[in-house]
C-alpha cells in the first residue's frame, strides 16, 4: 500500500503568490493547454492560522506540539469542507518542518514544500473508500514498520475512515494501539459513529464544526481582494449561506461566478437556484393576509421558471425563521444572518404575523419538505401547505386554531368588535356567527296557566362550585398562548361552537360568563345556582369543553359557581329594558323559580330533568 500518494494540493497564501510566479516562469510545452488552479485548491489552508472557523482545534494541536504531547493517533470528524484533511497536512508539516517540531510551520523548507505538493515520501494519504479492505490494511501494517525516508515522523492520513470494513479495522487494531514511535495516524471522517468504538477510544478526537456564514463570507471577501475580483457583499453572503458551513463549497461557487464574469447577487441567486428577496416577502405577505390565489400563483411562477421547488421551500423556511427571530428577539442580531436592510424589512413584516401563526407556517412548510423527501410531487406538496395556511377550515389542527385566534385578536384590535367578530368567524367556521338568542317577549306567547311557585328557591350563602373532568385527558398548550384575555375576547366564538353542538347548552350559557382560566381550569360564573349546577355536570360540561377545544386547542376542566348578585348581566349581549320579558303582575321576579323564569322569559321547554 505504501508508495501511493493521493495529496495533490498546491501552495496557497501566504505562498500562493510564489506558486503563481513559478507557474508563470515555466514555458508551456508544445500542444499543452494551460489550465487554472481551482480557488479551493489555491486557497487551501497551509498553517493553523489559515484554518477558517476552527480556532479551538488549531489551538489544541499547537499546544500539543509546543508541549511535546503529540498523540500517536487522531480522529478528525466533521462535515465536508470544514478542514479535516487540511488540518492533518498542517499537523504533518508542523511535525516535520526543518525548524520544528513547531506550531508554526515555515512552508519554505523542503519538507513543508513536499507535503504541500503531495510528493513527500513520509506523508502518505490513503483513500479508505477504495483501500479499506483487509489486504490493504495488511500491506499498510507492513509499511508502518519501516523508518521515515527523510522526515522525523511518518504520517498516515486516512481519508473517509468510516469506509474501512470491520475486518479491516480488526486487522488494524493492534497497530493503532501500539504503533512505532516514528508513526502518527490521522483518520478523517464525516461519519464518526461508523468508526469502531475500539478504534475511536485509542485516538484523540477533534470535532470540526460547521463554519459560520459570517466567517465564510469574510473569507470569500479576502479571497476576492487578493484575487482582484469585484464582488457584491450581498452575493458573498448568499454564497456563504448556501454553502451550509463548507468553505470548499463556497469557494467552488465563487470560482464559477468569477469564470462567468461577475459576482453580483442576481447572478449568484440564478446559479444557486435561489429566488430574490422580494419574492419571499411577497409570498409571506400573501400568507399573512390569507390570500390563496396570489400564493398559489407565486408557486406556479417559481415552478414554471424552472426553479427547484424544494430549494424555494427551504429558503422560505429560513425567511419565516427570520420573521420569528426579529419578532421574539428584537435585539438578537447575532441570531439572524442578514443585512441591515433585510433585517429592517423583516421587522416590518413580522408585525403582520402572530407567534403561533409563524410557528404553524413553519410546521406546514417543514411537513411539505418531508412529503417531498417521500417522493411526493414537490409542487403539489407546497400547494397543499399553502391551502392549509390560507384556508382556515382546511386545517383542523390545534396549531391552526391558535393561529386563527391570534388573527381574531388582531382584527378585534384594528376594527370594531362586531366587524372583527364577523370577519374572524369566517375563518373559524364555514358560516357566519349568528347573534346570541334573545328573550322572546311574552306578548307573543300564550301565558302559561301553570301556577308559579310562591316560595322562592333557597339560595346558599356561599357560592356553590361544581367540577367535571372531561371525557379525554386535558391537553395543556404552551403557557402564555391562551390566557383569560383571549378567552374573554373570543367567548362569542366559543358560544357559536356550542350552538352548533347543542341549542340547549347554548341557552344555558347565556346566563353564564367566564371569570378565570388558569392552566386547564376554566371557571364560570352563573346567574343562579341552577345554571351553575347544570353547566358544570355531565353532558353539558363535555359539550362546552369540546367547543372550547375547537377554538383554543386545549380541553379544559369546567368549574361553575353561582353569582352572589343574581341581578348582574351575563352573556355576550345585554338585554335592553324594552326587550325584557313581561311577567304577570301578580307574580314578582324574585318569586319565580329559575326554571319557571326560563319557561316564561325565553319560551324554554323542558326536555329532560
Amino acid at each position: 500500500m505504501h508508495g501511493h500518494h493521493y495529496g495533490n494540493a498546491v501552495e496557497s497564501p501566504p505562498v500562493a503568490s510564489l506558486w503563481n510566479a513559478r507557474m508563470e516562469a515555466l514555458p508551456p510545452e508544445p500542444g499543452c493547454v494551460m489550465t487554472s488552479i481551482a480557488l479551493y485548491r489555491r486557497w487551501r489552508p497551509q498553517t493553523f492560522a489559515d484554518l477558517v472557523g476552527q480556532e479551538a482545534v488549531a489551538e489544541a494541536l499547537q499546544g500539543a506540539i509546543r508541549e511535546d504531547r503529540v498523540s500517536h493517533a487522531y480522529l478528525f470528524s466533521g462535515p465536508r469542507g470544514t478542514g479535516k484533511t487540511s488540518s492533518a497536512r498542517i499537523l504533518a508539516k508542523a511535525l516535520n518542518c526543518e525548524k520544528g517540531p513547531t506550531p508554526e510551520p515555515c512552508n519554505k523548507c523542503e519538507s513543508c514544500r513536499s507535503i504541500t505538493d503531495g510528493t513527500s515520501l513520509d506523508v502518505i494519504e490513503i483513500d479508505a473508500a477504495s483501500h479499506g479492505g483487509v489486504d490493504d490494511v495488511r500491506e499498510l501494517r507492513e509499511s508502518v514498520i519501516l523508518a521515515p525516508a527523510i522526515a522525523r515522523k511518518k504520517v498516515y492520513i486516512v481519508d473517509e475512515a468510516h469506509m474501512i470494513s470491520t475486518a479491516g479495522w480488526n486487522a488494524f487494531l493492534k497497530t493503532i494501539e501500539e504503533p512505532p514511535d516514528h508513526v502518527v495516524f490521522v483518520f478523517a471522517t464525516t461519519e464518526p459513529q461508523k468508526v469502531l468504538p475500539t478504534i475511536a477510544s485509542r485516538c484523540q478526537r477533534f470535532d470540526l464544526r460547521r463554519i459560520s456564514s459570517s466567517a465564510i463570507a469574510a473569507h470569500l471577501a479576502r479571497v476576492c481582494r487578493e484575487e482582484g475580483v469585484d464582488a457584491d457583499d450581498a452575493a458573498l453572503q448568499l454564497i456563504a449561506r448556501h454553502a451550509e458551513g463548507s468553505a470548499r463549497d463556497a469557494l467552488a461557487v465563487l470560482d464559477q461566478l468569477v469564470a462567468a464574469g461577475s459576482v453580483d447577487v442576481e447572478r449568484a441567486a440564478s446559479l444557486l437556484g435561489s429566488v430574490p428577496q422580494d419574492v419571499l416577502f411577497d409570498f409571506a405577505e400573501a400568507l399573512a393576509t390569507n390570500e390563496t390565489g396570489p400564493a398559489l400563483r407565486a408557486v406556479s411562477t417559481i415552478s414554471e421558471d424552472g426553479r427547484d421547488v424544494r430549494a424555494f421551500t427551504t429558503q422560505f423556511l429560513q425567511h419565516l425563521r427570520g420573521l420569528f427571530l426579529v419578532q421574539r428577539v428584537p435585539d438578537g442580531s447575532d441570531l439572524l444572518d442578514a443585512t441591515d436592510e433585510v433585517r429592517a424589512r423583516l421587522s416590518a413584516q413580522a408585525e403582520r404575523f402572530g407567534p403561533a401563526q409563524l410557528v404553524h407556517l413553519m410546521r406546514l412548510l417543514a411537513g411539505a419538505l418531508e412529503e417531498m423527501r417521500q417522493q411526493a410531487a414537490p409542487r403539489l406538496a407546497l400547494e397543499m401547505a399553502v391551502v392549509r395556511a390560507t384556508v382556515p377550515e382546511a386545517d383542523p389542527s390545534p396549531e391552526a386554531s391558535l393561529a386563527r385566534i391570534e388573527r381574531l385578536e388582531r382584527l378585534l384590535e384594528i376594527g370594531s368588535a362586531s366587524t372583527a367578530l364577523e370577519s374572524s368567524a369566517k375563518g373559524l367556521a364555514n358560516e357566519n356567527v349568528k347573534e346570541p338568542l334573545r328573550p322572546v317577549s311574552t306578548e307573543s306567547k300564550e301565558r302559561t296557566k301553570q301556577p308559579a311557585k310562591q316560595t322562592p328557591e333557597k339560595r346558599p350563602t356561599q357560592p356553590q362550585t361544581t367540577a367535571i373532568n372531561p371525557v379525554s385527558e386535558p391537553r395543556i398548550v404552551e403557557p402564555g398562548l391562551v390566557d383569560m384575555e383571549k378567552v374573554r375576547r373570543s367567548w362569542p366564538v366559543v358560544l357559536e361552537e356550542v350552538r352548533k353542538l347543542s341549542q340547549r347548552v347554548h341557552a344555558l350559557l347565556a346566563e353564564t360568563r367566564p371569570i378565570s382560566f388558569e392552566g386547564d381550569r376554566l371557571s364560570l360564573e352563573a346567574r343562579y345556582a341552577f345554571h351553575a349546577d347544570k353547566i358544570a355536570t355531565g353532558k353539558n360540561a363535555e359539550i362546552l369543553a369540546q367547543a372550547f377545544a375547537v377554538v383554543f386547542g386545549t380541553t379544559p376542566r369546567i368549574f361553575a359557581s353561582a353569582a352572589p348578585d343574581p341581578n348582574k348581566s351575563f352573556g355576550p349581549a345585554k338585554v335592553a329594558d324594552d326587550e325584557k320579558p313581561e311577567i304577570a303582575n301578580d307574580v314578582g321576579a324574585e318569586a319565580l323559580d329559575p326554571l319557571e323564569a326560563l319557561k316564561r322569559g325565553l319560551g324554554a321547554e323542558v326536555i329532560d330533568e
